[in-house]
């Protein structure tokens, strides 16, 4: 009778067996890594030819052949130029690799704000937009991707004042984006503040220079610019355990099979 010993070990017992066996040093999930890749090509592979047997592809695409992509340069680590004066960053990165898997030249248009991003899509302009286009945004009508990436709220306050929550903020003014109005809410304490809806973060940086308004709450993006802006008068601070914007590509809605490719190309590039 076979000793019970020999029936045990699994997938390492097997793999010892085999060749491959010596080569994963018995790490068998190096296995499921490799898998991981295949099928997320295979995926990628198998939703370009289906778009394109079903009049996808380059056939639905603004100018044939090519990819255009508005992306808004905010000069930091999702987009910005570089020494030669070209966007660089995570978000023209996912848009070659969009180009790529389509098998389609890429074309960046720059846009100056997510609104006019937006806009470039609802004129045709454009195959899609990126620029830390945040899902709690009123998206209403476009085909959007899966997240690729996230980023806490900001509180933009007069310099030296290191507040970084809404505790104990009761009664206070504060000052709200109307960009992340919507996720703003889920901050601990903030039914407690009288909140103040701005659509200019420039007109908010002003307004907690001057005191007028006691702090305001923007995107990473916004705080980092009005800081930039107003050095001698303002600081920022991420909100401490608030929540977080989740960046989506937007693509018009007639362009959903083009949003799933992006699905493909998001979880490629996060093995």
């Amino acid at each position: 009778m076979a000793d019970k010993s020999e029936k045990k070990g699994g997938l390492n017992g097997l793999l010892e067996k085999i060749p491959i066996g010596n080569l994963l040093n018995g790490r068998p999930w190096i296995i499921f890594a490799v898998i991981g890749v295949v099928v997320v090509g295979i995926i990628v592979a198998v939703i370009v030819a289906v778009t394109g047997r079903r009049g996808g592809g380059q056939s639905t695409v603004v100018t044939p052949g090519m990819l255009t992509v508005a992306i808004v340069a905010g000069e930091d680590r999702f987009a910005q130029h570089g020494a030669d004066g070209t966007l660089v960053g995570s978000e023209p990165e996912l848009a070659a690799a969009l180009a790529e898997a389509e098998g389609l030249t890429l074309k960046i248009v720059e846009a100056a704000t997510v609104s006019e991003a937006l806009s470039l899509i609802d004129t045709g302009a454009v195959d899609l937009s990126l620029g830390r286009i945040s899902d709690g945004r009123n998206l209403t009508g476009y085909a959007l991707s899966n997240e690729y990436g996230r980023c806490g709220l900001f509180l933009v306050t007069a310099l030296h004042d290191y507040t970084d929550s809404l505790a104990m903020m009761t009664g206070y003014s504060v000052a709200v984006m109307d960009t992340v109005q919507t996720t703003a809410q889920s901050i601990t304490g903030y039914e407690y503040i009288s909140p103040r809806s701005y659509t200019d973060a420039v007109t908010l940086g002003k307004d907690v220079r001057d005191r007028a308004i006691n702090m305001g709450i923007c995107s990473e993006r916004d705080a980092l610019s009005l800081v930039k802006s107003f050095p001698d008068g303002l600081q920022t601070q991420q909100i401490a355990g608030g929540p977080m914007e989740h960046y989506v590509a937007v693509f018009p809605a007639r362009q959903a099979s083009h949003a799933m490719v992006m699905n493909a190309v998001i979880a490629s590039m996060e093995e």
